[in-house]
């Protein structure tokens, strides 16, 4: 129940706040810029937990797209959908 309040009152914040000043103070095509930017870093991302990955910048952009291509057949294995 915690965690779902925490989730919630998050996205009304990124609903209510933070997307509103962005489309105010960022002329949309930078908005699109980003959009794809984050659509892209979606497609590299890991889409299972690494707790014991460190968290360096470094790491992340070497090693991130690897772990995400295998945790991307293991869900296409196991029939997981992310």
């Amino acid at each position: 129940r915690q965690l779902q309040q925490v989730l919630v009152d998050h996205i009304q914040d990124e609903e209510t706040e933070q997307f509103p000043q962005l489309r105010a103070h960022l002329p949309a095509a930078t908005l699109v810029e980003l959009k794809e930017k984050v659509e892209h870093a979606k497609k590299l991302a890991p889409t299972r937990p690494h707790p014991a990955a460190p968290n360096a910048e470094l790491f992340h952009k070497l090693v991130g797209p690897g772990v995400g291509l295998v945790d991307r057949l293991r869900d296409k294995l196991t029939d997981r959908s992310t």
